[in-house]
């Protein structure tokens, strides 16, 4: 088990998360493509091999949340397909070898009683194009070496997007990431999903939800920490400590110093 922190929004650039990073004895960051800073165009990938040789750390990628593989507009579609493929292409160049990535739930109407997806209206159309995009961008992150894995974003235990993981189990590179906090979100529901796949589990983000939000210092919510770190462990997991803060990273990888 290797354990990471995210790039952190209240550092304007690299060295300082790769200092706390050292501080805290972690093995790697995860790069957010949402920050312009992290991105290919403001972002060589020989500065990220240099970087890796001299801190010994290394890196995982969070594509951007925005990616949508099953967009009805055949233009938009295509966008965020050929956008997954540079940043895999980046991240082969700068040896970095695994690709976090939400499935997007698309838009909802919002009803008297209810809210109803629109990937739900039309799903036999949404799985057929999540099906050929992923397709395609499982075959160039294997020809690439990058491993690609979904997170559940309080969203695998909905119908459709469960029946779409399903579907997905077709590929090599299928494989998930389990946040455990967006998963207490929503009362543990996405857990058993995630366990009908627990094979496929190579990545995990960890922090803890207090009923009120999630992100939060480990061992301050209702989350079995010790367990999940347990799990990770055994089945030799990344793990992300998702907390957002350097104060909070501090504090959290000094509770876990005797679990793991």
């Amino acid at each position: 088990m290797k354990l990471g922190m995210p790039a952190l929004i209240e550092f304007d650039n690299l060295e300082k998360n790769i200092m706390l990073c050292k501080e805290l004895n972690l093995d790697f960051i995860e790069l957010n493509m949402n920050y312009p800073i992290f991105m290919p165009e403001k972002f060589s990938y020989e500065e990220i091999l240099k970087v890796k040789r001299k801190y010994k750390i290394d890196f995982t990628v969070h594509f951007p949340e925005e990616i949508d593989l099953s967009s009805f507009h055949p233009a938009i579609r295509k966008g965020h397909l050929e956008r997954c493929k540079e940043l895999i292409e980046w991240m082969s160049k700068a040896d970095i070898r695994l690709a976090n990535m939400h499935l997007n739930n698309g838009i909802y109407c919002t009803l008297p009683n209810r809210r109803h997806w629109i990937n739900e209206k039309y799903e036999e159309e949404f799985r057929k194009q999540l099906y050929e995009s992923y397709s395609e961008l499982n075959d160039y992150a294997n020809s690439h070496g990058v491993i690609l894995c979904i997170e559940n974003t309080s969203n695998f235990h909905i119908s459709f997007i469960q029946k779409a993981l399903d579907m997905l189990t077709e590929f090599d590179n299928f494989n998930l990431t389990w946040d455990v906090g967006h998963d207490a979100m929503v009362n543990f529901n996405e857990k058993p999903i995630l366990m009908n796949h627990a094979s496929r589990i190579k990545h995990m983000h960890l922090h803890d939800f207090n009923h009120i939000s999630d992100h939060q210092p480990l061992f301050t919510g209702i989350i079995p920490i010790d367990e999940r770190l347990k799990f990770a462990k055994e089945n030799s997991i990344s793990v992300v400590i998702e907390v957002k803060t350097k104060e909070t990273l501090r504090e959290s990888i000094s509770k876990i110093i005797g679990s793991i």
